[in-house]
């Protein structure tokens, strides 16, 4: 009976070190590339997450200008530019420890503008800026609505959002990628049609 059970463990061989090599750099292959996606995915979810708090940043400036603009005043900046120039509003003279004072003519409230053209969400630092759209606002002259052209109404504006990186030095300048921009077109309407 001794030997029936010496012969029998003797058959059942385990794995050989080459084998159990082989198959520890098989995993670690796998792994290394399933890793390699992880990270890929984690990158592109931060990407997303930051192009959504652009697209946010745009829509609430874009409301905020709705609400707080006085539009007479802006449609009369608008109609004594010359060619190749636009009426912009962005942080440059109104920078956070700053307040917009060169846009009281245009907003009710520039104290609450500071906040809202150098938006920090997350310690992530953003520049906001509001152009004049020309190209759309002959379009909106063509289009007659009820007697009137819509375009005495509406001011075509595209919020731009740019994130903000540290340099060397430190100083905050415009980050070069991609992503890290951001534009939403829409209006500034006046009050009577509103």
């Amino acid at each position: 009976m001794r030997r029936i059970g010496r012969q029998a463990s003797a058959q059942q061989g385990g794995f050989t070190l080459v084998e159990i090599m082989a198959s520890i750099v098989v995993l670690a292959i796998v792994g290394l590339a399933l890793s390699a996606y992880f990270i890929n995915a984690l990158d592109n979810a931060k990407g997303n997450q930051n192009k959504t708090v652009m697209v946010n940043l745009a829509r609430n400036t874009l409301f905020y200008i709705q609400k707080q603009a006085d539009f007479k005043k802006i449609r009369e900046q608008i109609d004594k530019l010359e060619d190749g120039q636009n009426f912009v509003l962005n942080s440059e003279g109104c920078s956070d420890t700053a307040h917009c004072s060169a846009y009281e003519t245009y907003v009710s409230d520039p104290d609450s503008l500071t906040s809202i053209l150098n938006p920090v969400i997350n310690d992530i630092h953003y520049r906001v800026e509001i152009s004049y759209q020309e190209s759309l606002y002959a379009t909106l002259q063509s289009d007659v609505q009820s007697g009137g052209k819509i375009s005495d109404y509406l001011i075509p504006v595209r919020v731009e959002i740019e994130e903000l990186t540290p340099d060397e030095e430190g100083n905050l300048v415009v980050s070069d990628q991609k992503r890290e921009k951001t534009e939403v077109e829409g209006y500034i309407a006046d009050e009577k049609i509103r």
